[in-house]
């Protein structure tokens, strides 16, 4: 049982880690610069604080001087109002009491009333003062208020008609009175100057001051404009403008381009997905290098795979044509004739499947492509214990589309269902299925593998996507789905968890075709007499003179005798040097020239130019063979009429069905002419 003494050094060796680790995290922290969202964020609130704190500084330390110049020269133009309008109003009034003292005699009734009139009231300025200027004010005020009051008591006595004696004395007592008002006033005046002045003198030093510490703000701007200057351009110019030349490099095709990662932030790991964009390409590249120099060599061999092909299923058609032949032997004939056609047809399925097209739409059945792309691909199936199912529709509709590529898309397909099998126990299933449904053609791709891992779902089609590690390129089912966009369809995973994956390719249905006329029924050709008057079938070639040109005797030899049988008459010629010597000689007038486009010496091309410049009329008699169909891969790409050439290995009936094909052409054509 544990105790707590041993509990509680457990419980602290805990808090210590969670402490360091909490330490070792704010290291790590600080040691990490600003990511570029917050240091633009940060430069863009320091330009706003600097272009925000001038005018607030100007607002705040020149508002209290000029508003207290404003309110100092407001009391003063009061001040000087109302002075000077009671001192003219005293001054009128004294003057009227004079008169009236110096005349001895009894005041008209209203002259004292017009006195009073005259007398001005105190003023409601001496609040709005300024506090240094109060004090000799308030004297001012006492002394005017003392000449009023004198006038007052004067305006009495006279009402009352008394006090008659001592006007002399009273007129200088009104006279001393009003002459220290005056200099009461004065002084007042004088201090109000004063003031003014200061407070002028102050709002001038605030602008000296205001105009001073504007310069050296804008001078620290200045200065702190370097540091931004060069903090913007480390952060974000020069990442930028090193992204933007590495683009330009990867567009013009250089992609051994790299870009320097100079931080962490977003432009750092945007420069590092870019490094490692262009090194994916540059793998990626150099795979498809690999694989085109693979299929260029795969098309140089062909050639010299398909005419050996050729000459074996040559030999055994004219073995199996034999009636003689013991069954047994027919039998094996039949097998080798059967393995022949066989790896003839894997071949050409192979060399189709890695050429390079222009896009070609046609008029599609996908129960072909499908048949097509599991012969690519059966030799997987014994190998990895694969048993393969489903059901191809047979009354499928034709779609549009490029056969080749969709070819490619199924392959890739059954090659992603094989390798998920792989990793699983047997029993290990395939199923492919067909189906028509309203407007859509189907195709599906099912396993019972493990399926597609959840978190690789939503990014299963994106361009590097990969669960194969480094043997996949991740472009498999980006490129499929592309192709299958292109012909207005589409692909994809048909979800089933637990029970593997499958992939579904539906294009629209092609428009149906119009209905065309029934062709004339093949005329039966003339029958030869038998002995003792039984008739049997003519050989269709008979009366033809065919020349083969091909190097190859074991090519030329059972298509001689083949073609013997059937009736023609045939010469041989193991190049196109050879063949021109026979045409110029007594065999000169062949009607079908059946020559092998690659020879040594000369070769098919060469021959066919020849009689084009001398014999034109021979020209026109030419059929081809050729084993290397990569001279077929684009239009352009064969400098002969392609309609006249024929694909090793060729079977002997077809090579029968084509030349009287061609007779039949080229007669009509002869016929038209006339």
């Amino acid at each position: 049982m544990e105790t707590d003494s041993g509990r509680w050094p457990a419980a602290g060796a805990r808090v210590v880690r969670r402490v360091a680790d909490g330490v070792a995290r704010a290291a790590r922290a600080a040691r990490e610069p600003l990511s570029l969202r917050a240091t633009l964020l940060l430069l863009t609130l320091a330009a706003g604080a600097y272009a925000g704190v001038l005018p607030l500084y100007l607002f705040v330390r020149a508002r209290a001087a000029a508003l207290a110049l404003g309110e100092g020269t407001a009391a003063i133009v009061a001040l000087q109002e109302d002075l000077a309008r009671r001192n003219s109003g005293l001054h009128h009034a004294a003057a009227l009491v004079r008169r009236l003292v110096e005349s001895r005699t009894r005041p008209a009734p209203g002259s004292l009333d017009s006195i009073r009139l005259v007398t001005p009231a105190a003023g409601r300025w001496y609040a709005t003062v300024p506090a240094v200027l109060r004090a000799p004010l308030g004297q001012s005020e006492e002394a005017v208020s003392r000449v009023a009051s004198a006038l007052a008591e004067d305006v009495a006595l006279l009402e009352r008609g008394g006090d008659r004696a001592g006007p002399a004395r009273r007129i200088r007592t009104l006279d001393s009175l009003t002459q220290v008002a005056d200099q009461q006033m004065l002084a007042a005046g004088q201090l109000a100057r004063r003031d003014f002045l200061d407070r002028q003198q102050a709002l001038q030093l605030a602008a000296g001051e205001v105009l001073r510490d504007a310069i050296l703000w804008l001078a620290l701007g200045a200065v702190g404009v370097v540091p931004a200057v060069y903090l913007v351009r480390r952060r974000v110019w020069r990442p930028l403008a090193e992204l933007e030349a590495g683009l330009a490099r990867v567009a013009e095709g250089d992609l051994t381009t790299g870009v320097p990662v100079r931080g962490s932030d977003e432009l750092g790991r945007l420069a590092q997905h870019f490094n490692e964009m262009t090194r994916v390409l540059r793998d990626r590249a150099e795979e498809q290098g690999r694989f085109a120099a693979a299929g260029e060599l795969l098309a140089g061999v062909a050639h010299e795979v398909n005419n050996p092909l050729m000459a074996i299923a040559a030999h055994a058609e004219n073995s199996i044509a034999d009636p003689a032949l013991p069954e047994p032997q027919r039998a094996e004939m039949l097998q080798i004739l059967r393995q022949a056609r066989r790896a003839a047809k894997l071949l050409r399925g192979l060399l189709r499947f890695v050429r390079v097209t222009e896009r070609e739409v046609t008029r599609v059945n996908l129960n072909d492509v499908v048949r097509g792309a599991m012969d690519l691909v059966s030799y997987r199936f014994a190998l990895d214990e694969i048993a393969v199912g489903g059901r191809l529709d047979p009354g499928l509709v034709a779609v549009e589309g490029d056969a080749i590529k969709l070819e490619q898309v199924i392959v890739n397909l059954l090659s992603n269902a094989i390798d998920a099998l792989r990793t699983i126990k047997p029993p290990r299933e395939l199923t492919v299925d067909t189906w028509c449904e309203e407007s859509r053609v189907s195709v599906a791709v099912a396993d019972n593998g493990r399926g597609v891992a959840a978190d690789m779902v939503p990014r299963l089609f994106r361009p590097f996507a990969t669960t194969k590690a480094r043997r996949g390129t991740g472009l498999g089912l980006y490129i499929s789905r592309q192709i299958a966009r292109e012909a207005g369809g589409d692909l994809v995973l048909d979800s089933r968890p637990g029970k593997g994956a499958r992939f579904v390719l539906w294009l629209p249905a092609a428009p149906a075709e119009p209905a065309r006329a029934p062709s004339p029924a093949p005329t039966a050709p003339a029958a030869a007499p038998q002995p003792g008057g039984v008739a049997r079938p003519a050989p269709s070639l008979a009366g033809l003179h065919v020349l083969i040109v091909d190097d190859e005797e074991a090519v030329r030899r059972p298509m001689a005798k083949f073609l013997v049988r059937r009736g023609a008459r045939v010469d041989e010629a193991q190049d196109g040097a050879e063949a021109l010597a026979r045409l110029d000689g007594a065999g000169g007038q062949a009607d079908v020239i059946v020559a092998d486009l690659r020879m040594p010496r000369m070769g098919g091309v060469e021959l066919f130019a020849t009689l084009e410049d001398t014999r034109p009329a021979l020209a026109a008699r030419v059929l081809f063979l050729s084993g290397d169909i990569s001279q077929l891969a684009e239009p352009g790409n064969t400098p002969v009429p392609r309609e006249r050439v024929l694909v090793k290995p060729v079977e002997l009936a077809e090579l029968e069905r084509r030349i009287l094909e061609f007779i039949r052409t080229r007669e009509g054509e002869g016929a038209g002419g006339t």
